[in-house]
């Protein structure tokens, strides 16, 4: 049996964490930007995220990108709540806006925002992570501790839900 030192088995695990952050950082960050719509935010936080990693690090079963993936979402909302109570609307409208450069009209923007306003909090997350940051149904899955088949059918409803909200007749006059 070829038992490694200790100085190995930190050399190790500090390959094994280098490469992890290497692979993820930027996702992680991109993650948490598409939520606070704040770099620098989103930075400390995935800053945060991995160190949470290092000291949970298995070097023999490293993490992947889902439970860094869930970890962000938890310390996002950690630093919402602090942060940015009574805040969301903002935080949305400026997300839309960054995402505004396909030729989306500031209308149709807020046409969107007020129609995912109507989503749960559970589909609202499954939209944002598949469409925002781009993680697959299983890796959504994975992230949100749900069954696959359940991220396909409630996205597939959301998007019905969307679909009808955005296709509603605006009445002139009308605030919610």
């Amino acid at each position: 049996m070829n038992r490694k030192t200790p100085f190995e088995e930190h050399l190790f695990r500090d390959a094994v964490f280098r490469e992890l952050f290497a692979s993820h950082f930027s996702r992680v960050v991109r993650y948490v930007e598409g939520q606070t719509s704040n770099r620098a935010v989103a930075e400390d936080i995935a800053a945060e995220v991995f160190r949470v990693a290092w000291q949970k690090l298995d070097p023999e079963e490293p993490f992947g990108l889902p439970w860094l993936i869930r970890t962000a979402m938890h310390k996002t909302r950690d630093f919402q709540r602090r942060e940015y109570r009574g805040a969301r609307v903002m935080a949305t409208l400026s997300l839309l806006a960054a995402v505004s450069g396909t030729g989306v009209s500031d209308l149709d923007r807020l046409a969107l925002y007020d129609a995912m306003a109507k989503l749960s909090e559970k589909d609202l997350q499954i939209v944002r992570l598949t469409y925002w940051d781009g993680l697959t149904a299983g890796e959504v899955a994975l992230v949100l501790r749900m069954k696959e088949g359940a991220i396909w059918t409630r996205l597939h409803r959301a998007r019905a839900q969307l679909r009808a909200a955005l296709s509603e007749p605006v009445k002139a006059g009308s605030h919610e």
